[in-house]
């Protein structure tokens, strides 16, 4: 799975994630519309541009009027790349600098249709319901900045170039002695003078660097009262008036759920995949991928199965991580997941039983292959405490392979 933007500028070498495999869609966590992120920073006293949330057209109209002589009109879906995306209703650009007086009309085009770019699937993201309506802004300088949590340091970091407002790989790749890093002590949070340091860093000069200074603290702040692991703000721009966030991206940590409800509440999961969504009822972690050989096995085998599957000429068509607590009916409803994809033509178990009971994992398979009616080729490799779990298996009488290691698995799967 790539990494985010900033993970991957902040992580040593600078290198950028790639898959051989195809992610039918990503892996989604919480993830909040543009306009929420805004209104985020805006309550922590980040300064954002005006803007407001319209559900149709005319709605739309009205904010346009209210804000000032030029407009920039944004649809709001989850993913990049929008301004150079095309909606199925012909409207080329998710973001348009335009006039107020036509605002009506382009929302008309955006609102309803599918709007595809480089993040999306080929049939393109829906804009159901909403579309965002900004002031312009006159934009002197776009430069980049984000705090993320980052394994190589313990904790939180900075990372900012003066280079903003275009992919900040590219800036990593071609110039990275123009990305500065500046680690935060957990205890002590961001000071003063490291503050100053990186907006002196991002080209803000005089007054103006005191106010970059004072808005990357707002925004550490921000980054601990909501639980982030990430705030990327792609450009922090400066205009004539004074230094500005103009486009954010807020990552947030799952496992602070049960204090931050308010947040998570924001969450409308509107473009979740239903099939992700099922699996995650059920604390299980699914990713669609585009093969016919389903995948069943722990966070630690999940890319070498992948990997070992296309490695002899199949192809995984998913990947699907149970997690350590799984429990027999965590497994059936694992199979049902994988059992209702129409492309899947065989089930590949790999389970290392190194936290997880086999038998347990023996249990489920035998429940789930009697009440599903499993029509494909199963085969199952279980490795660790397993001499009960195998007893389980052969005496079910059920049409399972076993197989002795990862290889002979997966050429059987195959």
């Amino acid at each position: 799975m790539a990494a985010s933007m900033a993970s991957q500028v902040a992580a040593k070498g600078l290198r950028t994630a790639t898959s051989k495999h195809t992610w039918l869609s990503p892996r989604r966590w919480l993830n909040l519309q543009e306009y929420q992120s805004k209104k985020l920073m805006q309550d922590s006293g980040v300064t954002v541009q005006r803007f407001y949330v319209a559900d149709t057209a005319s709605e739309a109209l009205e904010a346009a009027k209210r804000l000032a002589r030029e407009i920039v009109l944004k649809a709001q879906i989850l993913a990049g790349g929008r301004g150079k995306g095309v909606f199925d209703s012909g409207l080329k650009g998710g973001v348009h600098l335009t006039k107020p007086a036509v605002v009506g009309d382009l929302a008309k085009k955006m609102l309803g249709f599918n709007l595809t770019t480089k993040q999306t699937p080929k049939e393109g993201v829906k804009v159901k319901t909403q579309v965002m309506v900004a002031e312009a802004l006159d934009i002197s300088r776009e430069t980049y900045f984000a705090i993320l949590m980052d394994r190589s340091c313990n904790g939180p970091v900075m990372v900012g170039s003066p280079q903003g407002g275009v992919d900040i790989e590219e800036v990593a790749a071609k110039t990275p002695e123009l990305i500065f890093k500046e680690v935060i002590d957990i205890f002590q949070g961001v000071q003063d003078e490291q503050a100053l340091r990186m907006a002196a860093n991002l080209g803000f000069k005089g007054p103006l660097q005191r106010q970059a200074a004072d808005q990357i603290k707002r925004l550490y702040d921000l980054f601990l009262k909501v639980d982030a692991t990430q705030v990327e703000v792609n450009p922090f721009g400066e205009t004539p008036e004074g230094q500005v966030c103009f486009d954010a991206k807020i990552n947030f940590d799952d496992n602070a759920e049960f204090r931050q409800k308010a947040v998570f509440a924001m969450d409308d999961m509107s473009e979740s995949d239903p099939t992700e969504m099922h699996a995650a009822k059920w604390d299980l972690k699914y990713i669609g991928l585009d093969g016919n050989i389903a995948c069943f096995n722990g966070a630690g085998l999940a890319m070498a199965t992948c990997d070992i599957i296309d490695l002899h000429g199949g192809k995984p068509a998913n990947f699907l991580d149970l997690g350590g607590g799984v429990k027999e009916r965590q497994v059936y409803e694992a199979f049902k997941l994988l059992t209702a994809d129409p492309k899947v033509e065989a089930i590949l178990v790999n389970i290392f039983g190194g936290i997880v009971n086999c038998a347990i994992i023996a249990n489920g398979i035998t429940k789930a292959c009697r009440e599903l009616e499993l029509k494909v080729p199963l085969v199952v490799r279980l490795e660790t405490n397993v001499h009960e779990a195998k007893r389980i298996l052969s005496e079910s009488g059920l049409p399972i392979t076993a197989a002795d290691d990862l290889d002979d698995a997966a050429k059987k799967a195959v």
